[in-house]
């Protein structure tokens, strides 16, 4: 673990975090990376996303919000093919950007030049937003409450993967935010 580059993930107060924190940050960024690139890799192994998207979506417009729901037939439905291929693309993208970006860090980190560690963090925070942007579409579509009321059946879960993924992936934001910042000497 001593390739990690414990400069680079310093606290906004200027003090440096502890190993264990920027292993547990990289250990995190790796399983929400994994579920992205393992969710991507079904929808093109199985290869029936990007075509039955407009049958799924449908269904779940009747249990998304009003809002959304017209949203979702006006103008994703009628262009499902096109964004089935691009949902598939994008969760391979953020799923390779997290995990390659946080072995990198891990393997490499202070042998990396100072900009390359900089943009490497910009991409794995682009890859977050991404996947934020993702996951809230899918919670929105299904008629999520992001956690916010209690699960209708005891022996469902209490909070469902989509909101964890919201979570998870604003904390790791909030996490490398203060590093991007911080200018290149």
């Amino acid at each position: 673990m001593a390739a990690i580059d414990s400069a680079s993930f310093s606290h906004p107060t200027g003090r440096e975090r502890p190993a264990a924190t920027l292993v547990a940050l990289t250990l995190v960024r790796v399983v929400v990376g994994y579920e992205w690139l393992v969710s991507g890799l079904s929808k093109l192994a199985n290869g029936d996303f990007a075509h039955g998207l407009a049958a799924q979506l449908r269904d779940l417009s009747g249990r998304a919000s009003p809002w959304y729901g017209h949203f979702l037939r006006g103008a994703i439905v009628p262009h499902a093919v096109a964004f089935g291929y691009l949902i598939e693309i994008a969760e391979l993208a953020v799923g390779l950007v997290l995990v390659s970006v946080a072995v990198s860090e891990l393997t490499l980190g202070a042998r990396l030049p100072r900009r390359t560690r900089l943009a490497l963090r910009r991409l794995a925070v682009a890859a977050l937003a991404a996947g934020i942007v993702l996951v809230a579409n899918f919670e929105l579509a299904n008629g999520g409450s992001f956690g916010l009321r209690l699960a209708s059946d005891s022996f469902d879960e209490g909070v469902d993967l989509d909101t964890v993924m919201v979570a998870a992936q604003l904390a790791l934001l909030v996490a490398f935010a203060p590093a991007l910042r911080r200018r290149t000497r």
